[in-house]
């Protein structure tokens, strides 16, 4: 640390830039960027939807969405969710803001939001269509 003369009464420390410099892409690393909850039930999701473990998928969506997609098609999502045949893949990437996340797959996108039962899937088999919302195969209100 350097000394520098105060305007009165004695020398006060200065600390370095340099742990500054280090520190501060720590702490910008946590906006926007990877969000380990989030992705991990993004895996869980994909790899349930992968062995035809539909009872698991069901229970990673969102209420809403649950709600949303047993009314739209009349019966039990496990039931309904499985002829949909939603798009697999391998996760690249995940991004969070506060209670919402996206998650890429290698085939698909998935939102999720904060549940207070954690993260859950908002909405599944997501294509991207330029400026305009996404179209989503399964996604709540």
């Amino acid at each position: 640390m350097r000394r520098l003369a105060a305007a009165r009464g004695g020398p006060i420390r200065v600390a370095s830039a340099l742990p500054v410099a280090l520190v501060a892409p720590l702490l910008l690393a946590g906006c926007g960027t990877v969000s380990s909850g989030a992705e991990t039930v993004a895996r869980q999701f994909v790899d349930a939807s992968a062995a035809g473990d539909v009872r698991t998928e069901c229970a990673l969506l969102a209420p809403a969405t649950r709600d949303t997609l047993e009314h739209q098609r009349g019966g039990p999502c496990e039931t309904e969710l499985g002829p949909l045949a939603l798009p697999r893949g391998t996760v690249v990437g995940a991004e969070e803001w506060s209670d919402r996340a996206q998650v890429r797959t290698t085939a698909d996108t998935l939102f999720l939001t904060r549940t207070s039962e954690g993260w859950r899937i908002a909405a599944a088999g997501c294509v991207p269509r330029g400026e305009a919302p996404y179209v989503c195969t399964v996604e709540g209100p």
